[in-house]
């Protein structure tokens, strides 16, 4: 039995998602509903002490850290490989990962800003917000929530936290030329990493970070990605308390690549 512990906007979800979907393997949704704090409640900290969106449970062993789910999901399960059969290939495979999981951090202050505080705000008070960050067992998060709910994440910050996804994406731009992929011909768990964060960078509005004129090749990615069935599955799970992006004044886009 295939079980995946998920939120529906969770950028790691989706990977585990997209993963999963890719390979074929029939799972079990188990919903964790982070705006609910079910992710602090006791059931769910036994599987996943961290308190962190996605656990997998496969025949009642729990798998922690969305890219190493990702990892085990294409090795345990039959399936299309999404890891590349040559080892330098897979080597770059996991460095662009790895790059991915350093410095794409400047997204979690834009979501925690632009994202999940107002939704947050719709329904506790700050009161309450504030106790449930002290709870959380990561000091990371525990800081960037207070903060943000302290109005301490400003807008220089801000442009700071731009500019490290500028650099990434940058990045992402040579690396897809020729392309198609990531990693070249193959299409790998490296462009099942960073599809999430596109999705969600394009729900905040990808013309701050890609069109046809600024990382153009990233684009192009975009708009073959966002036509994969897997792709289209993950990003689709719905807000199962209702609002999705829309509630807070964000657009959540499929296939929204900027175009000018």
């Amino acid at each position: 039995m295939v079980e995946l512990y998920h939120f529906w906007s969770s950028v790691c979800s989706v990977r585990c998602r997209m993963a999963l979907e890719e390979k074929g393997v029939a799972w079990t949704s188990r919903y964790v509903d982070l705006f609910n704090f079910d992710q602090m409640k006791p059931e769910y900290l036994a599987i996943n002490p961290d308190g962190l969106v996605p656990t997998l449970v496969h025949n009642g062993q729990p798998i922690r850290e969305s890219t190493i789910i990702d990892e085990y999901i294409d090795a345990a399960f039959d399936g299309p490989s999404l890891v590349p059969s040559d080892p330098l290939l897979a080597a770059r495979m996991r460095e662009f990962i790895r790059k991915c999981e350093d410095n794409f951090g400047g997204i979690v202050k834009l979501t925690a800003v632009k994202y999940l505080l107002p939704k947050l705000r719709n329904r506790w008070s700050d009161e309450e917000l504030a106790a449930q960050a002290l709870r959380r067992p990561l000091k990371f998060y525990q800081d960037i929530h207070g903060r943000a709910l302290r109005g301490e994440i400003g807008e220089s910050e801000l442009a700071e936290a731009r500019a490290e996804i500028d650099t990434i994406l940058s990045t992402l731009e040579k690396l897809l030329d020729p392309g198609p992929w990531v990693i070249g011909e193959a299409y790998t768990l490296a462009d099942i990493t960073v599809a999430p964060y596109m999705f969600r960078l394009a729900a905040m509005g990808a013309e701050q970070f890609w069109s046809r004129s600024h990382n153009p090749r990233v684009n192009a990615w975009y708009e073959r990605i966002s036509q994969r069935p897997a792709f289209q599955v993950a990003v689709s799970w719905p807000d199962e308390t209702g609002g999705g992006y829309e509630e807070v004044g964000l657009g959540k886009k499929l296939a929204g690549a900027a175009q000018p």
